[in-house]
């Protein structure tokens, strides 16, 4: 599964203050909520905090990969969030995060997010993704990068668009 399939542009948040780990959480859920994609915010907020105790989602280099299951889910969604100013996300390497890329999976293909946290998270290790999403200005310039090195990344990876 493709970031460019599971992310919509009305999906990506750029420029937004949140004091606290809680908080990016929180503002996942609602906006997730929002969408139609659970019954209500608490039940994802829930979701999130979980899965953060069981392991941090922060992967490094500034960047957290949270992720929850909800019934009304039918397909994979991904959220994308650049804070203002980093937070603390207990990150593996210590350092706090300003990128977030929120995953609500179906509860009917729970498995289905490990094909596109392994891609997001591979994608992540290269240089110019990050940067991209710490330099776009606005949320369609955003998307549009992210399809671009996504399918440059495809033909370094496979030899071709895949």
């Amino acid at each position: 599964m493709k970031i460019r399939e599971c992310l919509d542009v009305n999906h990506i948040y750029v420029g937004v203050h949140l004091p606290g780990k809680d908080d990016v959480l929180a503002f996942l859920a609602d906006k997730a909520a929002a969408s139609g994609l659970a019954a209500d915010a608490p039940t994802l907020l829930s979701g999130f905090r979980e899965r953060e105790e069981s392991f941090t989602t922060g992967i490094g280099l500034g960047i957290a990969l949270p992720h929850t299951t909800s019934p009304l889910c039918t397909r994979t969604t991904l959220f994308l969030l650049r804070l203002t100013r980093p937070v603390d996300f207990d990150s593996i390497d210590d350092e706090p995060v300003d990128v977030v890329l929120a995953l609500i999976i179906p509860t009917t293909n729970p498995s289905e997010h490990l094909q596109i946290l392994a891609r997001t998270a591979r994608l992540c290790k290269q240089q110019a993704f990050p940067e991209a999403i710490r330099r776009s200005s606005d949320a369609g310039t955003l998307w549009e990068t992210i399809r671009r090195i996504e399918k440059d990344a495809e033909i370094a990876w496979y030899g071709g668009e895949v």
